[in-house]
């Protein structure tokens, strides 16, 4: 009840506060203007003006913010493993530190920058709805909860664990999994993750995702990115002869390929908070979908983000429902078991 009272309350006041604002952005070239002696000053008027902007702007913030904050209330909690099982999930494994940037929203003025006054952005959804948004056709998107977070972040349905021994759980969920989707970071349980993903799944089933903070320099993700390429080449390394048992005496440690630099640069003035998409081919060999708004081209900000999700993330798409289409999961099979051992 709490939550669609937020969610009604947010909608109301994003609506009119996209309105104000867009009155007052309106109202900015002709409140110079003077048409009879008996106008009010000029100090007035800016003085409105600037009042009504800052207030539609707090309203449509506060609005997507409150909606935010009821679509948690509605978020699914999944109490044993028996219930996660019951239908097919996609595991969505990420460094707790990550749930910062999972909760941002999209700018809230970004369409006024981008098609120069029709609307501003009234989106209150996260970059974790997002995400979700985009893999469910593969199965209800699932995520361990952090122990210790009131309510749980809007978007996957949440997976509690005991601080101590979590582990096998999780070694669980990743065996039973359709796809995991596994977001880069340098902490010792991610890079666990990524040793587990490696043991257990078929490498066209295991997804790593990089996000970048909101306001953060461009080059600090590719400082994260490097420090993530070698934090796991390391991992990897000595857990080899483990993962050896599983692929054969052959195969070697993958190396992540380096973030590559913009189409464009010149032209950049706005980057995605995902910002790659990493898949693996059958020998585990990692290939980057690097998501550039240089390479797209369009009228509005909206425009190019749709031809960049379609042009750059939909072939990714397309190749994962080749891979997965009619498996139930994505279980690594080691040799001389049989193709379903339970």
């Amino acid at each position: 009840m709490l939550g669609c009272l937020l969610r009604l309350v947010g909608l109301v006041s994003t609506f009119f506060g996209g309105l104000v604002f867009i009155v007052a952005a309106v109202r900015k070239d002709t409140v110079w203007i003077r048409v009879s002696p008996h106008d009010q000053p000029l100090w007035l008027n800016l003085l409105i003006l600037a009042g009504c902007g800052l207030w539609g702007a707090g309203l449509l913030v506060g609005g997507r913010s409150l909606r935010r904050h009821g679509r948690r209330h509605h978020v699914r909690v999944v109490r044993t493993m028996e219930e996660a099982r019951r239908e097919p999930y996609v595991l969505y494994l990420r460094p707790f530190t990550e749930d910062t940037t999972g909760r941002a929203m999209p700018h809230a003025f970004s369409r006024w920058q981008g098609v120069g006054g029709a609307l501003v952005n009234g989106s209150s959804l996260t970059l974790e709805e997002g995400v979700c948004r985009i893999f469910r056709g593969f199965g209800r998107p699932l995520a361990v909860g952090e122990p210790d977070e009131a309510l749980p972040l809007a978007g996957c349905r949440r997976l509690y664990l005991p601080l101590h021994d979590w582990q096998p759980t999780v070694t669980s969920l990743i065996t039973d999994a359709r796809l995991v989707l596994l977001v880069a970071g340098t902490s010792a349980g991610t890079l666990w993750e990524l040793t587990e993903v490696m043991r257990l799944r078929r490498p066209e089933s295991v997804l790593v995702m990089l996000y970048a903070e909101r306001g953060s320099d461009l080059y600090d993700v590719w400082e994260a990115y490097e420090d993530f390429r070698a934090a796991a080449e390391e991992v990897l390394t000595e857990r080899a002869d483990e993962l050896r048992q599983v692929h054969g005496p052959d195969w070697q440690p993958p190396r992540f390929p380096p973030l590559p630099d913009f189409e464009d640069p010149d032209r950049l003035k706005w980057t995605l908070l995902l910002r790659a998409v990493i898949r693996f081919g059958p020998d585990w060999t990692p290939e980057m979908v690097h998501l550039d708004p240089t390479a797209v081209t369009a009228w509005t900000h909206e425009g190019r983000v749709r031809k960049l999700t379609r042009t750059q993330l939909g072939p990714l798409l397309a190749r994962l429902h080749e891979d997965l289409n009619g498996t139930p999961g994505g279980r690594t099979r080691p040799a001389g078991l049989p193709a379903n051992p339970r």
